[in-house]
């Protein structure tokens, strides 16, 4: 007979065991609570709610993806911070706060900004993606990242008593750019050449902790449908959406549009990924990870990038040329000008490396780290006749997904 301390309740100790009452709910596994790995990005006021109730849920291994400080406008709705944390970054702030709620789990900051410093190995390694996130933009970026590394993601926004919940899977169903239109591409400035400005203001969305607290809710319930997807099926808001009016207390979940020519449908297959339990991000150059390629797709593969990588600015009045290497969105459009008059410049841009261009050969001997790649990335080595090959900076997986955390090492540096 199946020894299940659900069906007897007089064995739990409701006075010691913190997870008593959850272990009587008939579907709710601890074991598998306890295993799971889910990544919450954005730390604030959806993140904390969210990280909130994943701790006291038990969840094993939080990993929180933030790169701002703690500003005392950020306390009316934020849960996990106090007024002595004023000026602190918020991702280790709330992964120490998170293990106060329950010492029985693990949580991992990363400091960082999804655009350059979420990798898609991290990503293939969660269970569950929970979007914090306060821009389309930058959902769209997540949106993207978790469907090409085959990442659930489960999305909210809010209004100041309004909010929405919509979970997306690989596997079934649309993403979130799926209901895109021109003018929602134009919002993003999805293919614009144009650079952000220095100077652009920073928009913050005026909102309640309460209605911050049901949709997080609702993320982190319909995460753990996730987490056992055979159980639930056909019975979370995958392909659906879950919208909240708190201005007439009104609820309804409404389908999701589906586009199967939608770009963002790219899913990398697992199967072909190689992991290379020696490479890692600071330490394997471009050179040596293009070699590895060709020897499996011949001496004319070439190394293709996840982002437009921006070599050199070169002056348009006095043709003196700068180097730039990092990421292009980097950059800001005050800073593409001149060193020497001042004058305007453009930017030699290029997302290929190993196809014969003059300025790759400094490039190449670089390490992957120097040039904007993040740890645990996963890389694309093209053959000329259309094959392919998936390889992983492996070796970073030990510091960023490790079984057991250090609980001294609270905050996982992925800024340059």
């Amino acid at each position: 007979m199946k020894d299940d301390n659900r069906s007897a309740p007089e064995f739990l100790d409701f006075t010691n065991d913190r997870d008593a009452t959850l272990k009587l709910i008939d579907w709710f596994e601890i074991a598998r609570v306890r295993a799971a790995r889910i990544l919450i990005v954005g730390a604030g006021a959806i993140g904390n709610e969210a990280i909130k109730c994943a701790a006291l849920l038990g969840i094993g291994h939080i990993y929180i993806l933030d790169r701002d400080t703690i500003e005392m406008s950020n306390l009316s709705r934020s849960v996990l911070y106090r007024a002595g944390d004023k000026g602190a970054l918020k991702a280790p702030t709330a992964a120490r706060a998170a293990r106060e709620l329950n010492p029985h789990i693990e949580t991992y900051a990363i400091v960082g900004d999804l655009r350059f410093d979420l990798s898609l190995g991290m990503l293939r390694r969660m269970d569950v993606v929970i979007s914090c996130l306060d821009s389309r933009a930058a959902r769209f970026k997540l949106n993207r990242l978790c469907r090409r590394a085959g990442a659930p993601m489960i999305d909210a926004g809010i209004g100041q008593l309004n909010g929405q919940v919509q979970a997306f899977h690989p596997a079934e169903g649309p993403c979130y750019e799926c209901a895109f239109s021109e003018l929602d591409y134009n919002e993003v400035k999805v293919g614009c050449n144009d650079l952000a400005s220095l100077y652009a203001s920073e928009g913050k969305i005026p909102t309640t902790p309460t209605i911050a607290s049901l949709v997080a809710a609702v993320q982190v319930q319909e995460a753990l449908k996730m987490l056992d997807a055979e159980r639930w099926r056909g019975r979370t808001l995958v392909g659906r959406e879950f919208i909240f009016n708190g201005t007439s207390g009104f609820a309804e979940i409404t389908g999701a549009p589906a586009r199967h020519d939608c770009p963002a449908h790219t899913t990398i297959d697992r199967e072909r990924i190689v992991e290379l339990p020696q490479a890692t991000a600071a330490r394997t150059t471009a050179a040596e990870l293009l070699a590895l390629g060709r020897e499996r797709l011949g001496p004319q593969a070439f190394l293709s990038l996840n982002f437009d990588l921006a070599v050199e600015m070169r002056c348009r009045k006095c043709s003196a040329s700068e180097p730039a290497l990092c990421p292009k969105l980097k950059l800001y459009r005050e800073q593409v000008k001149c060193l020497r008059c001042d004058g305007p410049a453009e930017l030699v841009v290029t997302s290929r490396l190993g196809i014969g261009r003059e300025f790759e050969k400094e490039i190449l001997d670089l390490p992957l780290a120097r040039l904007g790649v993040p740890p645990l990335d996963i890389l694309q080595i093209c053959g000329t006749d259309g094959t392919s090959v998936y390889l992983e900076l492996t070796g970073d997986a030990a510091e960023l997904t490790p079984s057991i955390s250090p609980r001294a090492k609270e905050q996982i540096e992925c800024v340059n």
